[in-house]
């Protein structure tokens, strides 16, 4: 049936109201984040969340509980300190908790860096490694009692610039990394680089065998293992993007703003051999679906039309759709956390908020509840907003949200440059 603008803008806003409500009305009701003040610890600077507040569950506590300017990705070690990288600062931070309502204490595991983001941290043959993501190559320590030592790099001459923050994740003796794109929307990225970009990769812990294993991706900067040991990844999709439908409004391949305000809708989807997620050719279509999960593709009108290009309807589908230009930057599954049960069998979606959306997509987490019959996630629910001012301004952005050793929730924040502490209600 053609559909007309005032249809899809209805199918859109159902991305919007995920940044308040995060699911269908059924889903959300018992989902509500209310206003908690931000406590500092000792010895901690609270910067621009001074006197702030977020936006938590009900019985939740949050703490500013470190500073590390530009903080980004997040890792925990065997032995219980927190790993930060800082971007643009060339810098991995070591966080080692002090107790006694105190912040905890700041080192530097590794400098000299181009530029670190993911991080991850792998156990082989009784060896603690560190492996991080630094712009153009993938590095690889020894770790041991809060020191990294022998670094080597397992990939190198990787293509910088545009999307190039890596993540790493491994797997047994596997590392698996997203490889962004340079461009908005240019199929030139699927063939004017090696290796290509906007990929999700594989090589062994020891630099062999490195590959593309999944294409059409164009942002996969927040990789991490399900339940059932399969990968996943979310995904920065693109701006911009003309108009896709073929309805009476007279607007196919147009840039409609009421259109692009609202899609394509960020992704969060299931990455294995041979995945083709579309990207420049098809874009992810939302009408019809009430809390965008399992969607489909439509064909983007000036990169494919008419599916010449690619057929969309044989591109792997979309398992959760997140509000357009969120901007998801950290992903991490729970399962074997010490979090509450409520939130220890799914995945944390960590979004930075859009760059150029009227109004601004604000930043936030979500938990995204792993559904153990289906093998997949499900529509993602509230859990932390508020670093968005009524106006659109922000004190602060998240960028990733990881579950410590202690039951609580810390999430890094490079706008701040500093690191929180969110603890549940006690049980």
């Amino acid at each position: 049936m053609p559909m007309s603008v005032p249809a899809v803008t209805t199918a859109a806003a159902l991305s919007l109201g995920l940044v308040v409500t995060l699911g269908p009305p059924a889903a959300h009701a018992a989902v509500r984040l209310s206003p908690v003040a931000l406590t500092v610890a000792g010895g901690v600077d609270p910067g621009s969340a001074a006197g702030r507040s977020l936006n938590l569950r009900p019985g939740w506590t949050a703490e500013v509980w470190a500073n590390v300017p530009g903080a980004r990705r997040l890792a925990w070690t065997p032995d219980g300190r927190l790993l930060v990288s800082t971007g643009a600062a060339g810098a991995i931070k070591l966080l080692t908790p002090a107790g006694g309502g105190r912040g905890p204490v700041v080192t530097t595991l590794a400098d000299g860096l181009q530029h670190p983001q993911g991080l991850d941290v792998a156990t082989r043959h009784g060896r603690h490694l560190v492996v991080a993501g630094d712009r153009n190559r993938i590095l690889v320590w020894d770790y041991a009692d809060g020191a990294a030592t022998n670094q080597r790099a397992i990939v190198t001459g990787l293509p910088s610039g545009g999307h190039d923050r890596i993540t790493p994740v491994v797997r047994g003796d596997q590392v698996f990394y997203n490889l962004g794109s340079l461009t908005n929307d240019d199929p030139v990225d699927r063939t004017g680089t090696t290796p290509e970009r906007a990929t999700i990769r594989r090589v062994g812990l020891d630099g062999t065998g490195d590959r593309t294993i999944a294409t059409g991706v164009r942002n996969g900067s927040g990789l991490d293992l399900a339940p059932d040991g399969t990968l996943w990844a979310s995904i920065n999709q693109a701006d911009n993007q003309p108009y896709p439908f073929r309805d009476d409004t007279g607007q196919y391949g147009q840039v409609v703003p009421a259109y692009v305000n609202e899609n394509p809708v960020d992704q969060v989807a299931r990455i294995s051999y041979g995945t083709e997620l579309g990207w420049p050719y098809c874009v992810p279509d939302t009408r019809g679906s009430k809390n965008l999960t399992d969607l489909g593709y439509v064909a983007q009108p000036l990169r494919n039309p008419d599916d010449s290009v690619l057929d969309c309807s044989i591109v792997d589908r979309t398992a959760v759709g997140l509000p357009a230009h969120s901007a998801p930057l950290g992903f991490a599954f729970t399962h074997g956390s010490a979090l509450p049960r409520s939130l220890a069998g799914g995945a944390l979606i960590t979004a930075h908020g859009s760059w150029n959306r009227t109004p601004p997509r604000e930043p936030y987490v979500v938990y995204s509840a792993w559904d153990q019959r289906k093998r997949t996630l499900t529509a993602p629910q509230p859990l932390v907003t508020g670093w968005q001012n009524p106006d659109g301004t922000r004190w602060g952005r998240s960028v990733d949200a990881v579950p410590g050793p202690d039951g609580a929730l810390y999430v890094s924040d490079d706008a701040a440059g500093l690191i929180y502490r969110l603890a549940p209600a006690k049980r």
